[in-house]
């Protein structure tokens, strides 16, 4: 069979292809997939920092594989235009990994860093082939739950009668909700139209539901906690990400009322299971309290070699 390899082309739909990979990537995996849609929807609209703003960033971080009738097997990505990349195969192509992985190591060899990447714990087979090119297991990156959300609906959501919860499709509050990330993740209630313009394009992202996009509001309606769901369809599950809590308004459990009033809606749109994945003490604490549930974890590899 030959096998070829290019940089990403937008020009050759290869955003969809990827796209449609991860779904089949999903329904062939089930809760060992690699990621989710949503990450990859983040990937392209998610423009976090200044090297996520030029046109030529997917074109530099991301490079696919195919074979002779043209379907995409595999790629390599990288998330941020840094040192950090993820390798997906698709199933019956897992012999790549070696061809991948010295694709990196030559191409992406002058990243700031050492080259470093994340294996899922039933990964035995890459975790064995990341090992043999080099590569060294520094630690455990994060945990990821699954929870059924036939379950989670029967218990009960605890919120103080100062707070209610609202969703972006009846209440678009852009700048509310800009205003809650900036002070969850950079310490500062700053607001720039830059910050509207990377906000409202990330809402581009082909699986962002606003309907699904949950804050805690107080009577002021000022946003407190929040959580968005990704959901893909075709699979039937859904990803909770983008968890985070006002800096005053930590430790009152709103994190958790909002995650559980996602889950609510998520099974009321027919929805049968959600993820969710975090590393801080704070996330395993919060989402401990969501109940017991199947979870998997995932290990950090780094660059060894000269």
């Amino acid at each position: 069979m030959k096998i070829r390899c290019r940089e990403f082309d937008e020009q050759k739909n290869d955003f969809a292809r990827m796209w449609d990979f991860l779904i089949q990537d999903y329904a062939d995996k089930k809760g060992y997939f690699i990621w989710t849609i949503g990450r990859l929807g983040d990937w392209k609209y998610g423009c976090w920092n200044e090297k996520k703003c030029f046109p030529n960033f997917m074109r530099r971080n991301a490079h696919l594989w195919f074979d002779n009738f043209d379907e995409l097997i595999g790629f390599v990505i990288s998330e941020n235009c840094d040192n950090n990349f993820t390798v997906f195969a698709k199933k019956g192509y897992e012999f790549l990994y070696s061809e991948m992985l010295v694709w990196v190591k030559s191409s992406w060899k002058d990243r700031e860093g050492k080259l470093s990447t994340q294996a899922h714990e039933y990964q035995n087979h890459y975790m064995q082939i990341l090992e043999k090119e080099g590569f060294a297991k520094v630690g455990q990156n994060e945990i990821q739950r699954v929870y059924k959300l036939s379950d989670k609906v029967k218990e009960e959501i605890v919120l103080d009668d100062e707070f209610s919860i609202e969703d972006m499709l009846v209440h678009p509050d852009l700048m509310g909700k800009a205003v809650l990330y900036n002070n969850a993740w950079h310490n500062n209630c700053n607001v720039s139209s830059y910050d509207l313009l990377r906000f409202e394009y990330n809402r581009e992202s082909p699986c962002f539901n606003p309907k699904f996009d949950l804050s805690v509001v107080n009577k002021n309606g000022i946003h407190v906690a929040s959580c968005v769901a990704f959901i893909d369809y075709k699979n039937n599950y859904a990803e909770i990400e983008k968890v985070c809590s006002h800096d005053e308004y930590r430790r009152r459990g709103l994190a958790e009322a909002v995650i559980r009033e996602c889950f609510k809606r998520l099974y009321n749109e027919g929805i049968e299971y959600a993820y969710i994945g975090g590393s801080s003490n704070e996330a395993k604490s919060l989402y401990d309290k969501l109940g017991s549930v199947q979870s998997w974890k995932w290990f950090d590899y780094s660059l060894t070699e000269a």
